[in-house]
């Protein structure tokens, strides 16, 4: 992100940065007295490309007074050669400084340098982040969320964070046969404190790797004690430890979901097949839409517990849904009963078995490397469903 209170200078650097290959940037004009580039913002940009204005002391105050959470890896350009400006800058966490005029090959010389940095590490990248959610009560968005997260970490060395978000009956732990000693509602408390190192210490680690967050054995937290602007930062900061934040969340609609359904690349809602999972499948699908705003490109449907016999086919729900792309779950009691209460996942219990091999690519979907395959014509049901 390039941003100034010059429109000018950001268009300059617009300019200048214009040759980076594959780099989406994004700028923002300070206005109306803001000072810090960053505030307000879901998402931090991978790199921040700051040039001062007169008013430079309390923009860089501003942006040293963030956490280092908080603070993605920065540029700052500045009209003033004082010592003291580099000096502030370097304190804010620049790792570059320019004095204007400046060579523009420098700058753009400089961004590549950063930008290889991210690449050749992605823990200071932006996870992918994935909320799975029940299209309707006991549909299996925990189940397919916790094997999704255990086998990205398994299978593809990717590292995982997992998140509870069900504040007051969360089982993710369970699943994994895990105990929480430290919950969801300290790191909260200690968001602003934490670096990627620090959160380490909230999340419980699986022998796989894999790592997870929810609420503490016993514990039962009120929606009204979670701060929306913390947990965003909570999920900002896994975000930048993790190649994929994946987070189970209840089946409402809320500040607290709302906060995390926006922050997603990808929803994947979890339905079955039936006339009344559909129907809501398609109301939440609606909500999502028209209420949070959320693309149809981010949103992914997976009927669990999917059967090839049953009286509504796989085209039916594609058309009743107006979806094209399905990732379908397929029934096996036997190994997800033993998964359960054995608290073991499908990929070490029954590796070969179509159901794991369905959540293999689940994660391929998950990871944004396979689409799957186009349905086919409207269907009966779709009619029902609007008749209904």
């Amino acid at each position: 992100m390039i941003a100034s209170r010059s429109t000018a200078a950001v268009d300059s650097l617009q300019t200048i940065l214009a040759p980076l290959p594959k780099t989406k940037i994004k700028t923002q004009v300070l206005v109306n007295g803001h000072i810090d580039p960053l505030g307000g913002l879901d998402r931090l940009p991978d790199l921040l490309v700051f040039r001062l204005d007169s008013n430079w002391e309390v923009e860089l105050e501003a942006l040293s007074a963030r956490p280092p959470s908080q603070r993605p890896p920065m540029i700052i350009v500045s009209a003033e050669s004082d010592p003291q400006v580099m000096r502030s800058s370097m304190q804010a966490g620049a790792r570059d400084f320019f004095v204007e005029p400046f060579e523009p090959e420098e700058v753009l010389r400089s961004v590549e340098h950063l930008n290889r940095e991210l690449l050749e590490n992605p823990s200071q990248q932006d996870a992918r982040i994935t909320v799975v959610m029940n299209a309707k009560g006991g549909s299996g968005a925990s189940l397919i969320a916790s094997n999704v997260a255990h086998a990205l970490c398994q299978e593809y060395e990717q590292r995982v964070a997992l998140v509870d978000l069900d504040l007051q009956f969360g089982s993710l732990s369970y699943y994994l046969d895990l105990h929480l000693k430290h919950g969801i509602k300290e790191a909260l408390d200690n968001v602003d404190d934490l670096d990627a190192i620090a959160l380490d210490g909230y999340l419980v680690k699986h022998a796989s790797g894999l790592r997870v967050m929810g609420v503490e054995e016993g514990r039962i937290i009120l929606n009204d004690e979670v701060s929306c602007e913390r947990l965003r930062h909570l999920v900002a900061l896994m975000a930048r430890a993790h190649h994929h934040v994946i987070i189970d969340v209840p089946r409402q609609i809320d500040l607290i979901t709302s906060t995390v359904l926006e922050m997603a690349d990808q929803v994947i809602i979890v339905t079955q097949q039936s006339i009344t999972h559909l129907r809501d499948t398609a109301r939440l699908m609606d909500v999502l839409r028209d209420d949070l705003e959320i693309p149809d490109e981010n949103l992914q449907v997976v009927v669990n517990r999917y059967q090839k016999n049953s009286l509504i086919t796989r085209t039916e729900v594609e058309n009743a849904l107006k979806q094209r792309s399905l990732v379908c779950i397929p029934n096996d009691f036997k190994n997800v009963t033993d998964s359960l209460n054995d608290g073991i996942p499908l990929l070490d219990i029954a590796k070969r078995a179509p159901i794991t091999k369905a959540v293999m690519d689940l994660c391929e979907v998950v990871q944004g490397t396979q689409q799957i395959e186009d349905g086919s014509v409207l269907g009966r049901l779709f009619a029902k469903l609007k008749g209904a």
